[in-house]
């Protein structure tokens, strides 16, 4: 048996789920799946992110009594998939009306990811913030919310009228465009600063180019991608091999 938690340090989150298991730390094994993030004046910030699995013996007793009262008296509140979207749906909704912003939400699911999608919004510009970081916090906290209150294992991928499809191929022929001009001058090309997000969509838009290559070169929030062709960086024994990141 486990539970994730979520909280401002990893040792918060451990407590919150300890106590939910009513277990003590003896009793359990301890996974970090996100280390908290302070951002930068306030802005990206995550909490901590834990999962903590009762060990062998503690755990099948619990799962034991568990069952049990599944068996005698809770069979008809066993989550289905359709009830979990339901409730991912709404809780989204809710989110988003607190913020002062309403929509239409539609969802469906595939074999890696729910799928989310804010359709008519009346202000999608406040839900997607500069350069998308809004709507990654959204996608954040409601993938804390799966995790917390549905059966669903999966990662939570959500896009406002179509933004995200829209900017990733904006990035790739942003990509495209700088690898050209790398080749053509012959000199390393660098981007403006990016956010992993868009780091990422950069790195996978030339990784197969067998005339360039990418790199991610600085610390955050000032991080940003260099382009060079890969006969000038063959030449040099000092340059970097190339990092997704």
């Amino acid at each position: 048996m486990s539970v994730i938690k979520s909280a401002k340090t990893v040792e918060e989150a451990v407590k919150l789920a300890l106590n939910e298991l009513t277990a003590d730390i003896s009793d359990v094994d301890v996974k970090v799946i996100e280390k908290p993030k302070s951002g930068f004046l306030g802005f990206g910030s995550k909490d901590a992110l834990v999962e903590v699995t009762l060990k062998d013996e503690k755990g099948k007793d619990i799962k034991e009594n568990k069952d049990s009262i599944e068996e005698t008296c809770c069979k008809d509140e066993v989550f289905v998939k359709s009830d979990d979207l339901k409730k991912i749906e709404d809780f989204l909704k809710d989110l988003i009306l607190k913020m002062g912003v309403d929509g239409e939400i539609t969802s469906d699911e595939d074999e890696e990811a729910v799928n989310l999608y804010i359709n008519k919004s009346d202000d999608f510009k406040a839900l997607i913030g500069k350069s998308g970081e809004t709507l990654e916090s959204i996608q954040y906290i409601v993938s804390i919310f799966a995790r917390r209150h549905t059966s669903l294992e999966k990662r939570v991928f959500l896009d406002i009228n179509g933004y995200k499809k829209r900017k990733e191929e904006s990035i790739r022929e942003m990509a495209m465009t700088f690898a050209k001009k790398s080749i053509r001058y012959k000199k390393v090309m660098r981007l403006r600063p990016m956010n992993a997000y868009e780091r990422r969509i950069i790195h996978a838009a030339l990784q197969g180019d067998n005339m360039v290559s990418t790199k991610s070169v600085g610390e955050e929030p000032f991080r940003h991608i260099t382009v060079y062709p890969k006969k000038n960086f063959k030449q040099n024994r000092r340059s970097p091999k190339r990092e997704i990141q």
